[in-house]
């Protein structure tokens, strides 16, 4: 799994909202691929860091601001 992005949308007003990522690898089938995914606006991106961590076998049940996993990208 790799992920690839920015943490700015607008690096004129360092806006960090509609991000642009990229997110390739399935993690080993626990992960949809193929797909582009919008998620509910105010979702944090350590939603998703959260959702890599248990990927990775991590117990991690929050990281930074998350309000959870991100269960959109996870199969």
């Amino acid at each position: 799994m790799v992920l690839y992005g920015s943490g700015l949308s607008d690096g004129n007003r360092h806006q960090h909202h509609d991000l642009p990522i990229v997110m390739a690898g399935s993690a080993g089938g626990r992960f949809k691929t193929g797909e582009h995914i919008i998620v509910p606006q105010e979702t944090p991106m350590a939603n998703l860091y959260v959702s890599m961590l248990h990927a990775m076998g991590a117990p991690a049940e929050m990281h930074g601001d998350s309000t959870g996993r991100l269960k959109s990208v996870e199969v």
